[in-house]
């Protein structure tokens, strides 16, 4: 079983950084990857880090020519404009999700992941984390923290039932 508001992104080092420490807002990608608004997303930093030591509640999702993206929103995309070239090169659209508040946690590295969570596998993208693998109660202090900031502020619906312990 999934919970519908915990996925896993796989992500560079860099950009986890730069997610956590505010200089990245938005967190792109060459097509449209499941994270819904008020998702929790734990950044699931590649080899060779290979740990989850941060995360974000992603806000809205939006698609734009990959030109119009970068002209509008270079200054808080955390990433160069060499690398954007490149990685967008045979790409019409760019797809963004905002980054409606950062956090740090514990971290787990891939091998106590793998001892705590049967079967998993690395996301290529993102990935449901499953309700029979571990979690830990930072992540859902902060998922409920962002959602109900997120209903506050009318951008999602109050829900009959968050994933809360």
């Amino acid at each position: 079983m999934q919970d519908k508001y915990i996925k896993a992104l796989s992500i560079k080092r860099i950009y986890a950084e730069r997610i956590i420490d505010g200089s990245k807002k938005i967190e792109l990608r060459k097509r449209s990857i499941g994270i819904e608004l008020g998702d929790l997303i734990l950044l699931y930093e590649t080899t060779p880090d290979s740990l989850i030591k941060g995360g974000f509640i992603a806000d809205k999702t939006i698609s734009l020519p990959v030109d119009q993206m970068w002209d509008k929103y270079h200054q808080i995309l955390g990433v160069e404009k060499e690398f954007y070239d490149m990685y967008f090169e045979k790409s019409e659209f760019a797809y963004g999700t905002f980054i409606y508040q950062s956090f740090t946690f514990p971290s787990i590295s891939l091998k106590q992941i793998y001892e705590l969570c049967p079967n998993f596998t690395p996301p290529q993208a993102t990935i449901n984390w499953r309700r029979d693998w571990y979690i830990q109660s930072e992540w859902i202090d902060a998922l409920n923290q962002g959602r109900h900031e997120l209903m506050e502020q009318g951008k999602i619906g109050e829900q009959l039932s968050l994933f809360a312990f």
